[in-house]
């Protein structure tokens, strides 16, 4: 398996990105999941992009990019979140899925 997700050792309490091996969410495409979320914000102007994670994962959650290149894990529910996703679509010119 390659080495992928986030750089932990940057990001040591922040939720990251999972590859699971052993779970193969769909045999059409290669899936992130989040098994954690972040417990607190993030600073809106470190965020370059997000997506959310796919249905097939067991845990909801919106993947945030930073200027970094880490992707750190979000609870879509969180007020933050929503502010955050908002920002970046007008900002960006994201499309609403």
């Amino acid at each position: 398996s390659s080495k992928e997700g986030c750089d932990v050792s940057l990001l040591p309490s922040r939720a990251s990105i999972h590859r699971p091996s052993l779970f193969p969410p769909a045999p059409y495409t290669p899936a992130e999941c989040c098994f954690d979320h972040l417990k607190g914000p993030l600073r809106l102007d470190n965020l370059v992009g997000f997506y959310s994670t796919p249905r097939e994962c067991f845990l909801p959650a919106v993947v945030f990019e930073t200027k970094k290149g880490a992707k750190v894990c979000a609870n879509p529910e969180d007020n933050w979140v929503k502010r955050a996703v908002r920002m970046l679509k007008k900002k960006q010119g994201f499309h609403a899925p």
